[in-house]
């Protein structure tokens, strides 16, 4: 069982031993075994280090052995550097064979080329003589492939050397003799329209030979095209009248003149893969960008440069360049000749105001609708403003080669904003009634009123593009930034100004009458059967139908003042922010309304002073109240509905706020209105109530002043016993009279100078047990108020107003408004 491993565990041998309580009777033997196995190990590891201990018997057997071994590898090395000699000896005759079997083929395969290049040189130079260069291309590129690629590095030998010397001097004869025959072609008066054979001798045969030496064809065509230009050089000189800016023009069309006659006449004799006419213009650009440098610093020497003459160089160039663009399809990458104009663009620039002023002198002229009176959502000037700045930008852009100029940059973004601000002044701020004029016709103050936030709206979005694009090309964007700064600000005041005008102006024409109608109501004997007449007439106020379109006008009915603002907006995000302060406007003159109704005369808590509606009836009117705001809310929930019937749209966020805004308003509504019916029988019972409606609001005005509306009699002891139950716990200065600006005041924030008159009646009662029950247990005092000084100069302008009954009508007919364009 025992292993010889060294890793030997016991533990298995022990535990298959002793697995059983018989195996202990046997322990003595078990024993006795294992001391004698250990003694027997003992002795034979003894026995092995006595082995190990003595020396070893055979040192010099292995000593004999290892001579040999030596001996027989260095006879082995001996008979290898034997064989080696032999093999080299009899291989040595055979490698000085090889050697000089190359050497011949390699003379042979020399002398044959040379052969070849001396037939090519002597076949060359006779056809040369005869001029026949179309049959001289082959041997000709044969004789330079052999002297450039195979006989050059032969050089030092005199025969060789003075062949290519010959070579040499052939081609100096071929270029001259080249030459000759275009110099003979150019000069020529007249040119044989079909002499084909010229033709093909020059360009499939000359060209062809200049194209075997990259430089020899770079002499040629710089020769060419000297010779093509020396007559335009010569006339236009920049030292001579003819060379000035103000023949600019004549230049370029003097050149498209020899451009059109070389196309025309010498084209044909070169090959197409020179591109002759297109290195003819690049040439020409070379030159004449030299010279418009020098043109255009001598002209901008002096102090009053002329402006007219430097536009009408650029416009010229500009021209050109076009014309060259077309013709080569954008193929020269010469340094545009416009880009001499570079550093003075800032003329340029100040040169486009002459073109906007006349710009706006149509502007102005122009109708602000189409005479057939088809709708126009934005101006049409305002289309034609940014398609003029686009122009101006691209031309920039075009002048400057889409590199970054930031100095030109900012002219143009200050010229795009001074022009801008014009634009708003005399286009856009006089479609805006005055605050002294009295809107009569309520759809046209609207209609010219929208035109003008649709058209501020459009500048403003076009200005951000705008200012976007150019800082794509700026270093600097913040100071383009800081150029329309100004812009922007006029503009998205523009857009307050007109929705303001909207909301406080146009629309409350149509809502005063439902507000008049409501306090001309019999609140006293109202009976509690259907919605009241002013509820209906607002439901017509605000009537939006979702099919309203372009074709509505031409419909018996006439749409709602609001209908025909919505429907002139273009863009659906001020249709939902127009309805959102609609709705809010509708609440708060709603709220005023009531309180207005409701609200006590003063003086307060005088014996015989009666409440204006007793509890029992303003629990009357609470309830018809309740009536009437179902229909306010099914008005209001119909808005953004009919705004568009679009069921995508319905599923915006626009949509989802509005319908959001409307249920929150109207919650806040049905909560104060609750209140006011809420029973005042038990204290307990009422401060739960108005813990409840009004999310225990703290404020001791709110809760004062609902008592107020709800009729209840000065009463000192009744309302102690009410503000017991409230049991209010609030901090002196959070309860001070003046309205704190994070003070909750309940449906009161729609109309807090109400809330503040209440107070100040409240703390001015005279009856001792009130003013301390006010000062010490509500903590109400005065607000503060501020003191309106009445100058002379104010009272003289409030007259002025009184006086003016000028319609909007009237106003714009004096000044021309309607007028323009006809």
């Amino acid at each position: 069982m025992l292993e010889s491993t060294v890793d030997y565990d016991p533990l298995e041998d022990l535990t298959s031993i002793l697995f059983s309580k018989e195996s202990l009777n046997n322990i003595d033997q078990l024993i006795n075994a294992t001391r004698g196995y250990k003694q027997q190990l003992q002795a034979d590891i003894l026995e092995e280090e006595s082995e190990l201990n003595d020396p070893p018997r055979d040192s010099s057997e292995m000593e004999a052995s290892l001579r040999k071994v030596f001996h027989d590898f260095k006879e082995t090395q001996d008979i290898s550097a034997s064989t080696e000699l032999t093999i080299s000896n009899l291989t040595e005759s055979i490698s000085y064979l090889d050697i000089a079997k190359k050497n011949i083929s390699h003379s042979l395969t020399l002398f044959q080329n040379l052969k070849i290049f001396t037939d090519s040189y002597i076949q060359s130079n006779e056809l040369l003589l005869q001029g026949s260069f179309k049959k001289m291309v082959s041997p000709y590129k044969i004789m330079c492939s052999l002297a450039e690629n195979t006989f050059v590095s032969y050089k030092s030998l005199d025969e060789i050397n003075y062949l290519l010397s010959c070579i040499s001097r052939l081609k100096s004869d071929t270029l001259a003799k080249i030459k000759e025959n275009y110099s003979s072609l150019f000069s020529s008066s007249s040119i044989p329209e079909h002499d084909t054979s010229l033709t093909s001798e020059l360009r499939e045969g000359a060209c062809e030979l200049l194209d075997c030496d990259s430089g020899t064809k770079t002499q040629m065509t710089d020769w060419c095209l000297d010779k093509l230009l020396f007559e335009m050089n010569e006339i236009f000189r920049v030292d001579d009248e003819a060379g000035s800016l103000e023949n600019l023009s004549r230049r370029y069309i003097y050149f498209k003149k020899i451009l059109n006659n070389f196309n025309s006449k010498f084209a044909d004799y070169f090959s197409k893969d020179w591109e002759m006419a297109l290195k003819l213009t690049v040439s020409f650009y070379r030159i004449t960008h030299k010279d418009l440098e020098i043109l255009l610093k001598r002209e901008f020497k002096d102090k009053n440069p002329s402006i007219d003459l430097f536009m009408t160089a650029l416009q010229a160039t500009l021209d050109f360049e076009k014309y060259t663009d077309v013709r080569f399809s954008k193929k020269i990458k010469e340094p545009k000749l416009s880009s001499c104009f570079e550093p003075y663009l800032t003329l340029w620039v100040s040169h486009q105001n002459q073109m906007m002023d006349k710009k706006f002198l149509s502007y102005m002229n122009e109708p602000k609708f189409p005479a057939n009176d088809a709708e126009s959502l934005v101006l049409a000037s305002s289309t034609d403003l940014f398609r003029t700045y686009r122009s101006v930008l691209t031309q920039t852009l075009e002048l400057i080669d889409d590199n970054a100029n930031d100095g030109i940059l900012t002219a143009l973004a200050n010229f795009f904003s001074k022009w801008l601000q014009t634009y708003s002044q005399k286009i856009l701020l006089p479609l805006l009634l005055p605050d002294n004029i009295e809107v009569q016709d309520k759809q046209e103050a609207a209609k010219y009123t929208v035109l003008l936030i649709n058209t501020a709206d459009y500048c403003a979005t076009t200005i951000d593009q705008l200012e976007e694009k150019l800082s794509e090309f700026s270093s600097t964007p913040e100071k383009l930034s800081d150029c329309f700064a100004k812009a922007k600000n006029i503009y998205d005041d523009l857009l307050s100004k007109g929705t303001s005008f909207l909301l406080n102006r146009v629309m409350p024409l149509d809502l005063n009458f439902v507000w008049r109608e409501f306090n001309n109501n019999d609140w006293l004997n109202t009976m509690i059967e259907d919605y009241s007449r002013y509820m209906v007439t607002l439901k017509s106020v605000l009537r939006v139908s979702a099919s309203t379109d372009a074709s509505s006008q031409q419909r018996p009915e006439q749409p709602s003042t609001l209908a025909f603002i919505l429907l002139r907006f273009n863009r659906d995000v001020y249709k939902w922010n127009f309805l959102d302060k609609v709705i809010d406007i509708v609440s708060s003159n709603y709220t005023s309304n009531i309180i207005r109704l409701l609200q006590p005369i003063p003086p307060f808590s005088l014996a015989g002073n009666k409440r204006k509606f007793e509890t029992k009836t303003v629990i009357n009117i609470g309830e018809q109240l309740l009536l009437d705001l179902e229909l306010l809310k099914e008005i209001f929930f119909a808005l953004p509905d009919n705004v568009n019937n679009d069921s995508d749209l319905r599923e915006s966020t626009s949509y989802k706020r509005v319908k959001r805004h409307a249920d929150s308003n109207i919650d806040q509504l049905l909560k104060f209105i609750k209140l006011l019916v809420a029973p005042l029988d038990s204290a307990d019972d009422y401060y739960e109530t108005y813990s409840k409606l009004t999310e225990n609001n703290p404020h001791s005005a709110v809760w004062s002043f609902i008592l107020a509306l709800k009729g209840i009699p000065w009463d000192l002891a009744l309302w102690k016993k009410l503000w017991g139950a409230y049991n209010l716990e609030t901090d002196d200065a959070e309860e001070g009279g003046t309205p704190g600006v994070n003070r909750d005041l309940f449906v009161f924030k729609w109309d807090k100078p109400l809330l503040g008159q209440f107070e100040n009646n409240l703390s001015r009662i005279q009856d001792p047990a009130w003013s301390k029950f006010v000062r010490q247990d509500l903590k109400i005092s005065p607000p503060v108020m501020k003191r309106i000084v009445s100058t002379p100069q104010i009272r003289q302008h409030k007259e002025e107003q009184k006086k003016q009954t000028l319609s909007v009508k009237d106003f714009v007919s004096n000044s021309r408004f309607f007028n323009r364009g006809t």
